[in-house]
């Protein structure tokens, strides 16, 4: 075939070859942690019908920490706010770290 030819199926080659190259790379997107106020702790405590010694033994926290986040003295950081946004989507995590007995 002709130069001219050739140089456009080059063109478009190199071109295909771009295209599959960005198909293969995905952007992952992390959702930002939420940050609770006392309300917001206390609603989600509430919908999982837990006590705050209960809901502290579910996230790993003493009470005092359940209580001083509900009363505003504190705030939940990193992890705990994570956890809090899974309690808060799935009612049903929560009894993943309970055992009737």
């Amino acid at each position: 075939m002709s130069e001219f030819y050739d140089e456009i199926i080059a063109s478009v080659d190199e071109t295909i070859a771009a295209s599959k190259k960005n198909q293969l790379k995905e952007t992952i997107f992390i959702k930002p942690i939420k940050k609770y106020d006392s309300d917001g702790i206390r609603r989600i405590r509430k919908s999982l019908n837990l006590t705050q010694a209960l809901f502290a033994g579910v996230l790993g926290v003493s009470p005092k920490t359940v209580e001083a986040w509900e009363s505003g003295r504190n705030i939940p950081m990193g992890p705990a706010s994570r956890v809090l946004d899974l309690l808060a989507e799935d009612k049903e995590l929560a009894d993943r770290f309970m055992k009737m007995g």
